[in-house]
């Protein structure tokens, strides 16, 4: 027996057919809606309350909700929001995961490109989609594409022909993205317009951090014994709970990465899945530089170092005795402290414009030389003040320029959580941007911004770290007057740098943390194309990603193959941003 449904249950249910839209809404609002188009001066086509402004016929709720159907626009339920307080121009308006929110916009007068333009925000959890869709009259697509935050977002409809009836359509995908300041222009193909929208293959930079941990170092002879290196404790590891895999052995082996020979291996894979640069952890202390061999000796000297440019950041924490280290203990000791003197400063200065900057393969952003700082409350403390610590940065960027660049961008390390012992943060940072003259910001791994649970220890779920890190990053896009370069994190595990006997039956830093899952190659690759999506839709937005990492080996995080996945990460960024 057939049961048909009362018309209020469709609506409750969200599942109000195509046929009864247009029955109902469809006729109506055309009547009202298209003699206004016809002299909009858009080749016929225009939106009626695209910036949803009209609050007409809405449901006045708190915190600046309102309910309803937006005034000028139809939907396959009620079930739609706005807010006249959230978004960079409110009112923004949340179309719902249960139908779609169209509306038609004219009748197109001569064949064209029909340009949609429109805002993607995000008010909630830092992961939404947006489906957008250019309709002809029979609700057939012109064209169709998801869409994650971002400002003026374009979706092209090419060659449609004259006589074309057009709707617009949206729908949420995932979560619930905010649309706002929909517009439809009309321009001849190959015109600026679809030009804007073709820009969109803009190539991106891809910066993978290299931790050069594991080759040998004066250092490691001294505080661990002769011939230590991180590879130790990779051979080492072993499981701490059930359903932990450890050890991962890299498939190439445990290889010595200060021979030239081994570093123009690593180029040769970066280049060839798509990875555009190394920012090598440089480490200088007051008594002088710790594990520079694999960048001097190793990439300097590879027969290949031109394929992938290089850049330093200056990893200028405190170093701590966490290799091997057990929290029950309580004794961790502080080897080198991060802190130096002006006088150090000026030597490095001196050295990174001598030994790196001027090398062909160093990574210039404009023609400047990249120069990042990891810890800025160690810069700080350095110098004492923030004007001590301006005029620093001024000294460095007079030498640079003396050199013969154009000048320096100088980035700085921006996180709230520390993920190593004595880590810290300053506050203020928008207007610490100001005042040091900073270039640009980054994140050295989803860590530093929530993305680690130890509330759910032993484990930490990879996706609901990845939603931490994009509202994260959707928050410093308007926090910050500088542009902020997006981070990918492909794991979480430091558990080899913990002693053998440490007890994991609580989380216990800085080397008993809860460890990342979820992480497969397909979730970093999907992390990949939301950032990617992310970038091109930001039209002034320095088109740069860094990747945590390319050999964390001890933390986890690689990009480099392992036996247990081969090259599958490799092979993420290589399907995202292809092949060099």
């Amino acid at each position: 027996m057939q049961t048909v449904l009362p018309f209020g249950a469709f609506l409750r249910s969200g599942h109000l057919s195509i046929a009864i839209l247009k029955t109902l809404k469809w006729l109506t609002l055309c009547m009202t809606v298209l003699p206004a188009l016809a002299s909009a001066g858009q080749g016929g086509l225009a939106v009626v309350n695209g910036d949803f402004s009209d609050l007409a016929g809405l449901t006045q709720g708190n915190d600046g909700w309102y309910a309803g159907l937006p005034s000028g626009w139809i939907g396959t339920s009620n079930l739609y929001t706005l807010n006249v307080r959230e978004g960079a121009t409110p009112p923004i308006c949340n179309p719902s995961q249960l139908g779609q929110l169209s509306q038609p916009v004219g009748t197109l007068e001569k064949t064209a490109d029909v340009v949609l333009t429109f805002d993607v925000s995000d008010v909630f959890n830092g992961e939404t989609v947006l489906k957008a869709s250019i309709l002809d009259g029979g609700q057939r697509p012109l064209a169709t594409g998801d869409f994650t935050d971002g400002d003026q977002h374009i979706l092209v409809a090419s060659q449609v022909p004259a006589g074309t009836a057009i709707i617009i359509q949206f729908q949420a995908t995932q979560s619930t993205p905010a649309l706002d300041n929909v517009s439809v222009t009309v321009r001849e193909s190959g015109s600026a317009a679809t030009q804007l929208a073709a820009a969109s293959t803009t190539p991106i930079t891809v910066a993978a951090y290299y931790y050069p941990g594991t080759h040998p170092d004066p250092r490691w002879d001294k505080n661990k014994y002769p011939g230590f290196t991180e590879w130790d404790e990779i051979k080492a590891a072993k499981p701490r709970f059930p359903g932990h895999v450890q050890p991962k052995p890299p498939l190439w082996g445990y290889q010595n990465e200060a021979k030239p020979e081994v570093m123009a291996q690593k180029i040769a894979a970066a280049a060839d899945y798509g990875v555009n640069a190394f920012i090598f952890d440089w480490y200088y202390y007051n008594d002088g530089p710790y594990l520079d061999d694999a960048l001097d000796q190793g990439f300097l000297h590879a027969t290949n170092n031109a394929r992938v440019k290089f850049a330093l950041m200056w990893a200028n924490h405190d170093w701590y005795d966490i290799q091997g280290y057990n929290p029950a203990d309580n004794n961790l000791k502080l080897l080198y402290p991060g802190k130096v003197t002006p006088a150090t400063w000026d030597k490095i200065c001196d050295l990174v414009i001598a030994r790196y900057f001027k090398h062909p393969s160093y990574w210039l952003v404009d023609g400047k030389p990249y120069f990042s700082i990891y810890e800025m409350s160690q810069f700080l403390d350095s110098f004492g003040s923030i004007e001590n610590a301006r005029t620093a940065i001024d000294q460095f960027r007079a030498k640079v320029v003396a050199a013969g660049f154009p000048g320096l961008h100088v980035n700085a390390i921006v996180w709230g959580e520390p993920n190593l012992p004595g880590g810290k943060t300053p506050p203020g940072w928008p207007k610490l941007c100001r005042d040091l003259a900073l270039d640009s910001l980054t994140s050295y791994t989803w860590v530093h911004h929530g993305a680690l649970n130890n509330n759910t220890f032993p484990l930490s779920d990879y996706l609901a770290g990845r939603r931490k890190y994009l509202s994260f990053w959707s928050h410093a896009k308007v926090d910050y007057t500088i542009p902020y370069f997006p981070n990918a994190m492909i794991n979480w595990d430091n558990s080899p740098r913990a002693a053998a006997n440490a007890d994991w039956s609580h989380p216990a830093g800085p080397t008993v943390n809860s460890v990342v899952t979820g992480n497969t190659p397909a979730a970093f690759r999907q992390s990949l194309e939301i950032i990617k999506q992310r970038l091109l839709a930001a039209p002034v937005q320095p088109k740069i990603l860094t990747i945590n990492a390319w050999n964390e080996w001890p933390e986890g995080s690689c990009l480099e193959p392992t036996q247990q996945t081969g090259y599958g990460y490799l092979e993420a960024v290589k399907s995202v941003f292809g092949a060099r």
